[in-house]
This record gives C-alpha cells, structure tokens and sequence, in this order.
C-alpha cells in the first residue's frame, strides 16, 4: 500500500510531499470459531425455553474463551429481565460487573434461530445464542455480533 504524505517546512514555507510504502498483512485465513456447550447448560437452556413458551425467554452466559473456542460454563437469569410473544431483554446497567459474562442465549418462539436486525443491534459480549420452538439440541444456533453463524457442539459432560 503507498500512501502520500504531504510535509510543510515552517521555515521556507515549501511543501515537501514524501511517499511512504507501507508493508501489508497477510490476510489471516478465516478461522471458524465454536461455542462448547456441556449436557447440563444445555438441558437448561431448552428447560428455560420451554418454561417461558410462547414468550422469549432471556439467559446470560458465563464461561471462558480459549483461542477459537467459547466454553459455556454457567447460566444466569438477568435482573429485571421482560419478556414477550416478540421480544426478551433486560437493563444492562443493572448487572453486577463480572468479567466472567460472554454473551447471551435467547428463545425464538417462531421457529427460526437466526438472529433479527434487533438482536444484532442489542448484541452484548462474544456469542448471541438463539434457540428456536422445539426446543431441543439440535434447534441451538450461535451467531457473532456480525450475524456469522458459528459452529455448536452440545453435549458435553463435565
């Protein structure tokens, strides 16, 4: 990449414009990151979902990123959270700080697990996880704060 630099001397008053050659990166190859979900966290998710059914129902997730991989490891119910037949959310401010948080995972009772264009603008932490009418395994979608689909595995026992 060239990119032109314009330099004034203040002692003559002339314009000196110098090109400087900038080296590129290589662009990184796109490394798919995954959401590890255990047994327990996900068996909760699909009880809290069917418990909040036909409204959405709203978690915060705890865990940990290591490299390309989020591991759920808690589940929280968020203060003052609200809930409805199109919507779940809750007052971030009113969250303890806690480093610990890496997302969230709400129900969709409409059957899809893409994200809206109003989950993506309330998009909080690493990782938004949609889970979508039936409620089981295999209706658990990850998605980034780009809407990119990420990889789920579930299953997992501790």
């Amino acid at each position: 990449m060239r990119e032109v630099c314009p330099i004034v001397n203040f002692n003559t008053g002339n314009m000196v414009i110098i090109t400087v050659f900038f080296k590129r990166k290589k662009e990184l190859a796109e490394v798919k990151r995954k959401v590890v979900l255990t047994k327990h966290i996900t068996d909760s998710i699909i009880t809290y979902a069917k418990s909040w059914h036909p409204n959405e129902g709203i978690l915060i997730l705890q865990g940990k990123k290591d490299k390309h991989v989020i591991n759920v490891t808690g589940l929280i119910i968020p203060p003052f959270s609200t809930h409805g037949p199109y919507y779940s959310g809750f007052p971030v401010y009113e969250l303890p700080f806690d480093l610990s948080y890496i997302g969230t995972i709400h129900s969709h009772p409409s059957g899809s697990n893409k994200p809206s264009l109003e989950d993506l603008n309330h998009f909080f932490g690493l990782v938004s996880i949609i889970i979508c009418f039936p409620y089981e395994a295999q209706n658990i979608g990850a998605y980034d704060r780009n809407g990119n689909r990420m990889d789920v595995e579930t299953g997992y026992y501790l």
